[in-house]
């Protein structure tokens, strides 16, 4: 492992040897641990370390985030601390073990060695570790075969009741399994279903849950991880009304399409967070007031309930769209929602008209701006005020069809409608 190590950035290089000295003064023994390891023996480089500290893990993150002069957060309950980097951070924790009340419960945590903590991970290939000390830097620690595991690309668990302590391992068991291309161990696959027997599952906090879905909809291309779930599994932990029919499956392979033609198509545009369109394909087909129940039990955040809700919300209004309408009234339909819920349904409709209009409204007219402000039509003398907006929406429209070219162009427009709406019209 220390030829791997080398091959780390240079900061990362340089950041652990200060670990290692800091850790050698203080008594305390220093791990990289996890998926840092896993991925630094498939070769690949992650950002975001994870140390085990036999010893007081948080003195050593305070140290290091004094050193480097950057800020760093201690959470004394569980004797862990991070510290943050501008493009990276360091997870510090106390070697532990875990004791659980009950299904799907937080653990209770006592200090422990390294060979404990190792123990309560979720999978061998997770529960590895590298020396980052003076004595053996560079040693690969490996208790439960999660070496040999890695070769065999097994997903292996270390005790038969894993995913009854925490029933959240089901869902993280399919996303490795998929991400990496592995194949779960023919034990642990039998014990991840007897776990999901048992309903499982619903024993966990839903914001924990949610946070497990969030993740494997950020993975690239989650359709597979999704379809997996729904063999393996099921969605009843989601909803029980939640069922992924053929169609519905298809569509999260349009989403995939819709996302890759946006990003190549719209460079310029605001970056979107593909997975709220395939959580909407999820939950789409429900009633409105039991998709507010999901949002509420799952503790979504304000701005993405607004977005999932407004996408049920508005399948009456993207309807007009297979009409023929004149471009200001396309914006008008459109300009309101988030780039999420135009995408999605750009995937969701197949009708060629809808497609279309939001090809041409996110090419063209989610552009077009008024560079004239209230301020110069007090300039022109226009009152009263309270009729401004309706001024600016008419010269917007007018914008949109004809194209007006300066703001004297549109001084003229705002000053033909000032004169329509003081006599009525």
């Amino acid at each position: 492992m220390v030829n791997r190590l080398k091959r780390m950035p240079l900061r990362f290089k340089e950041i652990l040897k200060v670990i290692a000295a800091i850790s050698s003064r203080k008594k305390a023994k220093v791990y990289l641990v996890g998926g840092v390891v896993r991925d630094l023996i498939l070769g690949k480089i992650q950002f975001d370390l994870d140390i085990v500290v036999e010893g007081d893990a948080i003195a050593v993150a305070k140290a290091l985030a004094k050193h480097c002069g950057v800020s760093f957060r201690r959470h004394h309950a569980f004797g862990t601390a991070t510290v943050e980097f501008d493009k990276f951070k360091i997870d510090f924790a106390t070697a532990r073990r875990e004791r659980y009340t009950h299904w799907g419960a937080l653990p209770k945590v006592k200090p422990a060695t390294l060979r404990e903590d190792l123990f309560r991970r979720d999978f061998t290939i997770n529960a590895m570790a590298v020396s980052l000390n003076k004595k053996d830097y560079g040693k690969l620690i490996d208790y439960y075969g999660g070496a040999d595991d890695l070769k065999q690309k097994a997903l292996r668990v270390l005790h038969p009741k894993s995913f009854l302590d925490d029933p959240t391992r089901i869902l993280r068991a399919i996303r490795f399994e998929q991400r990496l291309k592995f194949k779960i161990e023919k034990q642990t696959f039998k014990w991840m279903k007897e776990a999901v027997l048992l309903d499982a599952l619903q024993f966990v906090n839903p914001h924990r849950l949610r946070d497990e879905v969030i993740l494997i909809l950020k993975e690239p291309k989650p359709y597979r991880y999704i379809k997996r779930i729904k063999e393996a599994v099921g969605l009843d932990f989601l909803d029980k009304k939640v069922r992924l029919a053929s169609q519905d499956l298809r569509l999260l392979l349009r989403i995939e399409k819709a996302l890759s033609w946006y990003k190549s198509h719209f460079k310029k545009h605001r970056l979107i967070e593909d997975w709220v369109l395939y959580m909407a394909a999820l939950i789409v087909r429900l009633p409105p007031k039991r998709i507010r129940y999901f949002l509420d039990r799952f503790g979504f955040k304000k701005g993405e309930r607004i977005r999932l809700m407004s996408i049920k919300e508005n399948i009456p209004q993207i309807k007009r769209l297979k009409r023929k309408l004149k471009p200001h009234k396309i914006h008008s339909i459109l300009n309101p929602l988030s780039f999420e819920s135009i995408l999605f349904f750009y995937a969701y409709y197949r009708d060629k008209s809808i497609r279309a209009s939001i090809g041409g409204f996110l090419s063209g007219s989610v552009n077009v701006r008024l560079k004239i402000k209230g301020d110069d039509l007090k300039r022109l003398g226009i009152q009263p005020q309270s009729i401004y907006s309706r001024i600016f929406e008419k010269v917007l429209f007018i914008k949109i069809n004809k194209g007006l070219k300066s703001k004297n162009d549109e001084l003229q427009q705002a000053q033909r409608i000032a004169k329509l709406l003081s006599k009525g019209v």
